[in-house]
């Protein structure tokens, strides 16, 4: 992850404005951050447009009209100069889009673009981000540029550890764009029409994200049931959209469907159940955005874990339930893991191959360890649950600490972490979690893991407290009846 402020591309010149203050410019795209301190609009680093034949303002000649003579300077061919000397016109925070915002929302709209983006993405194509081609949207939907505000700020609060400060400005402004946007998100859904439709959906997505930058706590449930409606009426027929909105709408549906199996499969919150054909579309959906999908996640894996935790909450069942889970566990085993990452469709020409399959692989094997927590008498041998504690530990082992794919295993490293009673083991799943949130340069900030870590201790300080011979606690049904839910992706 690029540092705060960190440019795509940096200049090669400091900012108008630094030049003519003589100062030395960070050269931060689309604003350096000398601008933002002091407040002035930064007039950026593309081609500046003056007033040709005005009146000087300095030297000999002030208050005189200077007209340059066509002598010395003659005119060439338009074509010549285009193709001697091609200009790069950069995004400027003067841009009429971001006009109505103050300097320091700039900053969070810019923050949201170079480092929120891109932890949205398995590789960061800058010409290719769902998420970030919808920005320029903003300017037309004011509840979509209050959620962006908003993320962009708890970004930087997370960013550099101010959730413990309320008196922190980042802080302060990102619950205050909070409050706008739902406001504002509030009022959309009231006379949402198709053409609105796919923002608003955007929109309630990204309150989803702010609320796992901040803790992975607070109203998810509400946002997921919200965003659920809309994607079931926006991919009908009759609701037409533009290929490439269609484009940034599957990745944000496919992050919101992620976010609710993994969410229902954790907390155990009763979600409101899918139509057979909603659930064909969906996981459709998941299938399109396969390339830019950070989780690196099969869609029949998770098609797999929402059963499973329906089956969980079914206690009326009764024993066709192993049966059901043994299915289950034979059709996660039959899934050529290997083929569904070669056949991914878009990917980065910087992509890992061999790091998806291994991250793929750890998924598979958590979902089989899953149905044997949700369904305990699935287990066809007393060892089954620890043999898949080993094999999920060892396809997450084959991925680098340090490698930005491993943001992409959260999910699998936090169930097995919980699972398993080895001293050793459980300060290992620690370390590659918070190798995500704080120990590499493209850190991942986002407070869910760091709840998720503490969630773990807790469970293992439950656990180590039962007297020896106790039954081992199943901690997957713990979790799914307490109170407070938290989100883990």
């Amino acid at each position: 992850m690029p540092g705060l402020g960190a440019p795509v591309g940096a200049p090669s010149k400091a900012c108008h404005n630094c030049r003519r203050r003589r100062l030395r410019c960070d050269r931060s795209y689309p604003t350096c951050r000398k601008c933002w301190a002091s407040g002035e609009e930064c007039l950026g680093y593309g081609t500046l447009l003056r007033w040709a034949n005005a009146p000087a303002v300095r030297g000999k000649l002030v208050g005189q009209l200077v007209v340059e003579s066509s002598r010395s300077s003659p005119v060439k061919p338009a074509s010549v100069v285009l193709a001697k000397s091609p200009i790069h016109i950069h995004l400027s925070l003067l841009d009429p889009l971001l006009s109505d915002l103050n300097p320091r929302a700039r900053h969070y709209v810019h923050h949201f673009a170079t480092a929120v983006c891109q932890d949205l993405v398995s590789f960061d194509q800058h010409d290719r981000n769902p998420f970030r081609a919808i920005i320029p949207l903003a300017g037309t939907f004011d509840f979509l540029e209050a959620i962006i505000v908003a993320t962009g700020a708890m970004h930087l609060t997370a960013l550099h550890g101010y959730q413990d400060q309320p008196g922190r400005p980042e802080l302060v402004d990102a619950l205050v764009a909070k409050d706008k946007a739902i406001g504002l998100l509030r009022a959309a859904v009231d006379r949402v029409t198709p053409a609105t439709q796919a923002m608003v959906l955007a929109a309630t997505v990204f309150l989803i994200n702010l609320d796992l930058i901040d803790s992975g706590k607070g109203g998810w449930q509400v946002h997921i049931e919200a965003a659920s409606t809309l994607m079931s009426s926006l991919h009908d027929p009759a609701h037409e959209l533009d290929q490439s909105l269609m484009t940034c709408v599957d990745a944000i549906a496919a992050d919101c469907l992620t976010y609710r199996v993994l969410g229902s499969a954790i907390s155990g919150v009763a979600l409101t159940s899918w139509a057979k054909h909603d659930l064909t579309e969906f996981f459709s959906v998941l299938k399109r955005a396969e390339a830019s999908s950070y989780h690196c996640c099969p869609p029949e894996i998770l098609q797999i874990l929402l059963s499973a935790s329906r089956l969980c909450s079914n206690s009326t069942a009764g024993h066709g339930q192993a049966e059901d889970a043994l299915s289950l566990l034979h059709h996660a085993r039959s899934l050529d893991v290997y083929e569904w990452v070669h056949n991914i469709r878009g990917l980065s020409a910087q992509d890992d191959l061999d790091t998806r399959v291994n991250i793929a692989l750890a998924h598979r094997a958590t979902a089989c360890l899953y149905v044997l927590l949700a369904i305990p008498e699935a287990a066809p041998f007393a060892s089954s649950v620890d043999l898949l504690v080993q094999e999920v530990l060892s396809h997450l082992a084959a991925v680098p600490a340090d490698h930005i794919l491993l943001k992409g295993t959260i999910w699998p490293t936090f169930v097995v972490g919980a699972q398993t009673d080895d001293p050793a083991q459980r300060a290992w799943c620690t370390e590659r979690m918070q190798a995500v949130w704080a120990r590499n340069p493209w850190i991942c900030p986002w407070g869910y893991i760091r709840t998720a870590v503490q969630m773990m201790r807790d469970l293992w300080e439950a656990r180590d407290r039962e007297p020896v011979g106790a039954g081992k606690r199943n901690w997957l049904l713990e979790l799914k009846s307490m109170r407070d839910k938290c989100l883990i992706v």
